[in-house]
């Protein structure tokens, strides 16, 4: 109460904090592991910026790491990778992970199965 900024503050930061993981539980209550993995990098893909159309997550995340994150199992997430990668929408490249055509990768989120 005395300090009336700083709780406004707090309760914006609060609240944009429950939007982003109610979206996230819906994501993972919803969607199958393809569209999670997608939309996970999607979501890292954003703080970076694009050069030439492709985005480049670096460093990129472990197989484990985002299986971690996408509440599901290391398997799943080489095999959605490896599947993406022979589509050529995506690349290792050394220490980064190169997405090649993000509107295609937004398309298969949209795509209706």
């Amino acid at each position: 109460m005395t300090h009336p900024t700083f709780a406004w503050m707090l309760l914006e930061h609060l609240s944009a904090q429950l939007r982003r993981m109610t979206e996230r539980v819906f994501e993972y209550s919803t969607l199958v592991v393809r569209k999670r993995l997608i939309v996970e990098l999607l979501h890292r893909a954003e703080k970076a910026a694009p050069v030439d159309g492709e985005v480049s997550i670096s460093p990129a995340p472990t197989h484990s790491e985002l299986a971690a994150t996408m509440s599901t199992h290391r398997e799943a997430v080489s095999r959605e990778i490896s599947d993406l990668a022979k589509r050529g929408l995506i690349e290792k490249h050394g220490s980064r992970l190169l997405l090649h055509d993000v509107s295609a990768l937004r398309a298969l989120v949209d795509k209706k199965e």
